[in-house]
């Protein structure tokens, strides 16, 4: 029977390996015929998965809490600026061609909010899996659900603003994921189907 992988795939799971081997090396790396040198050179690569890795995880976490202030940040000033936009519309002296030259009139609707259904990809990722949708240059964003085979239900899992979403939490065969479209801060229209991972 074929052995799995010694090197674990999850990059969570990376670390600690590689942290052993590179304690574990120092004490049997003589009796199994390597010279110093080579040992310091195993411990050294060691040590660059763990570094990587780290650096990885802390840029990411910069990123997407850059993110979520983005997002708030900017759902505050457009929140004002649509209040404002209103004001100008109820003036006496607004007229169509100015809201033109603001910019504050919107395109016909082309997207029926009632039935817009995202849909949803998987596929692996080496940071965890990759949650591809579209939100058509017009869906400010979606709300991610996700149930581990596990699990007694569905959780929210996230509200990204930008494609692809990529979920490094652990999942098992089976994980579930499915997400609503968010217009004006609420979802709206149909579940998209269920995304299911098998490992």
């Amino acid at each position: 029977m074929a052995k799995e992988d010694y090197v674990p795939k999850r990059d969570g799971d990376k670390v600690p390996w590689a942290g052993t081997l590179k304690t574990k090396i120092a004490l049997h790396g003589a009796t199994v015929g390597l010279a110093p040198l080579d040992i310091t050179a195993m411990q050294g690569d060691c040590d660059s998965v763990v570094n990587e890795i780290n650096t990885f995880t802390t840029a990411k976490a910069t990123f997407e809490q850059a993110g979520a202030t983005k997002t708030t940040n900017v759902n505050a000033a457009v929140k004002k600026i649509r209040a404002r936009a209103q004001s100008i519309k109820k003036h006496a002296a607004y007229t169509h061609a100015i809201g033109e030259a603001l910019g504050i009139i919107g395109d016909e609707q082309t997207v029926d909010l009632a039935t817009a259904q995202p849909v949803l990809q998987l596929r692996k990722d080496p940071a965890g899996w990759r949650i591809d949708f579209n939100l058509k240059n017009f869906f400010e964003g979606v709300n991610i659900y996700k149930k581990k085979a596990a699990d007694a239900g569905f959780a929210k899992l996230a509200f990204d603003t930008h494609n692809p979403y990529i979920d490094t939490a652990p999942v098992d065969n089976g994980t579930r994921y499915y997400a609503f479209y968010v217009y004006g801060d609420t979802e709206v229209g149909l579940q998209s189907a269920e995304a299911v991972i098998s490992l």
